[in-house]
């Protein structure tokens, strides 16, 4: 005796059931998709030497946005900011933090008139620039420099000064061109830069 095979006829309402929730499923996928590269995905191309040896010109990295806006920009980020109208996209190096008094003497770095001694603070700063004198930054400002001191506008000039919050863009975590020095970004210690 044969068996006959057994079809399960859905329901109208089964199907719609089904379709509605493979096309949220893909609407909550896209969305995620969306956030997570908004958030993390945007690309910026490293122009100049100002981060040298951290950061090279021509180096591709990804910026992460939700520092500045979800979360605190902190010393020693790496952030990317924009300045007047032209539209172009600026890396340094954050130094000094809302509310801090910054000030350059013989090459280092005081905040609050206390010496920055920190090991991810690993060079000189021979050009004080403004910060010769000490610098007050107002709520929301941040004293930004470039990593190479000497091919560098940063705070240190009175055209650039300090950087508002709402400047910012996010902070660069990770370079992936060229795929040779692919990995996550972060100032490095004495220690790290000699191996």
């Amino acid at each position: 005796m044969k068996k006959g095979k057994s079809f399960e006829i859905a329901s109208a309402e089964d199907v719609v059931r089904r379709v509605t929730s493979w096309v949220t499923d893909i609407i909550l996928v896209a969305l995620l998709a969306f956030s997570l590269s908004w958030a993390f995905g945007s690309r910026i191309t490293m122009d100049g030497g100002s981060m040298s040896p951290l950061l090279s010109g021509g180096e591709k990295v990804c910026i992460n946005r939700l520092k500045g806006k979800l979360l605190p920009i902190e010393r020693f980020d790496i952030a990317a900011y924009s300045a007047g109208d032209e539209g172009t996209i600026y890396i340094k190096l954050v130094l000094a933090l809302p509310g801090e008094t910054i000030q350059i003497k013989d090459g280092k770095v005081y905040i609050d008139q206390e010496l920055l001694s920190d090991e991810r603070l690993t060079f000189s700063i021979p050009n004080a620039g403004i910060a010769e004198e000490p610098v007050i930054l107002g709520e929301g400002e941040y004293f930004v420099i470039g990593r190479s001191t000497d091919a560098s506008r940063d705070s240190r000039f009175a055209e650039v000064g300090n950087i508002r919050l709402d400047q910012f863009i996010g902070t660069v975590w990770l370079r992936y061109s060229p795929f040779s020095h692919f990995g996550l970004i972060k100032e490095q210690t004495a220690d790290q830069e000699a191996s």
